[in-house]
């Protein structure tokens, strides 16, 4: 079985219903810990955990002691369980065939719990071990928080932590860290620590929360649009001395110039934005992006972002295809877009 939406394999989590083989797959790694954890003590029944939990690595792992494991009887227990993270994935073609057909058909007292800590593609190597766990058990895909998304999860974390977080700093914090709820949720409890309790603000978030590449180039494409190239260059220079590639850094920066050309032909045509942010695949926790792109755009003609959007292909095609330097790259588009966004034509 697969399950596509996070919200139907919530609810088999909380049934009586147990598959003998789980695959948990997609980026968000804390989200996988927390069902593997669930599954776990689900198989077992909260006893005799040290006798029939059996844990495995896939950078050392050893096929027969995996399989010995798998196919042993519980000790006075009604079940048992293996887990085996592959977040590493250093099996060859010749042990994953191998521990595919460990996982064909293990016995009906052993839950099988295997978790890869990022998305798998159609291609990827791993596709016959997904396969199998279909057929045998069960997938899913963790790719991010539903249910309220990464806001939610942070408000409810907060709590825990003796906290208050309000929606917009909810909102602010994903928007300055990313929405992995791994990296989130560490970046929360620095935030809460800081804060010794009570209400969060934006300033104790500013103060000790470390921001995504997103953010960072964020505020980048803010001071060239808002005519600060001195600020501009200081976060150029942040960027590569914490040795981003090059490549990155455009790329995201490229996303945030293409934001503000969506911004401003989602206006001009004065479709809603729900309707827009839908048609042009923004997921509900970042409509805000185009939001913020309408805003942003009222002071630009459509000359002036087809020429920075013009500016930032030219920087891509340099960087795959000449030897300048990626400073001296970097630096040249930053000015061409800061020019270009103080003309007033």
């Amino acid at each position: 079985m697969q399950y596509t939406l996070e919200s139907d394999f919530a609810k088999h989590v909380r049934s009586p219903e147990l598959h003998r083989v789980y695959l948990l797959y997609g980026s968000q790694s804390l989200l996988i810990e927390q069902y593997e954890k669930k599954l776990v003590q689900k198989a077992l029944h909260g006893t005799f955990d040290d006798f029939n939990l059996h844990r495995f690595n896939g950078d050392e792992l050893d096929l027969q002691a995996f399989y010995d494991a798998v196919e042993s009887l519980p000790f006075f227990s009604e079940s048992r369980c293996v887990t085996l993270d592959l977040t590493t994935e250093q099996l060859g073609a010749g042990d994953l065939k191998e521990l595919c057909g460990i996982l064909e058909d293990p016995p009906a007292t052993t839950t099988v719990i295997i978790t890869v800590k990022r998305k798998l593609e159609r291609k990827d190597r791993l596709s016959g071990l997904v396969k199998v766990c279909i057929q045998a058990g069960c997938s899913v895909e963790l790719q991010e928080s539903r249910g309220g998304g990464p806001q939610k999860f942070l408000r409810e974390r907060a709590v825990q932590y003796g906290c208050e977080l309000p929606g917009s700093c909810a909102n602010y914090l994903v928007n300055r860290c990313g929405d992995d709820l791994q990296q989130l949720d560490s970046e929360l409890q620095k935030v809460c620590a800081y804060a010794g309790g009570g209400t969060i603000t934006k300033e104790q978030i500013d103060a000790v929360a470390v921001p995504a590449l997103q953010a960072q180039i964020f505020d980048l494409s803010r001071a060239i649009l808002r005519g600060n190239p001195t600020r501009a260059m200081e976060l150029l220079d942040q960027l590569l001395r914490q040795r981003e590639p090059a490549g990155r850094i455009l790329a995201v920066l490229s996303g945030a110039i293409v934001d503000l050309y969506r911004g401003y032909v989602v206006r001009r045509e004065a479709v809603p934005l729900a309707r827009a942010a839908g048609e042009l695949g923004y997921p509900k926790n970042r409509e805000f992006l185009l939001k913020n792109a309408m805003s942003d755009s009222g002071d630009y003609s459509l000359p002036r972002l087809v020429k920075m959007l013009e500016h930032l292909a030219w920087a891509d095609r340099a960087l795959k295809s000449t030897g300048l330097d990626d400073r001296v790259l970097l630096e040249q588009t930053v000015i061409r877009l800061f020019l270009t966004s103080r003309e007033t034509a």
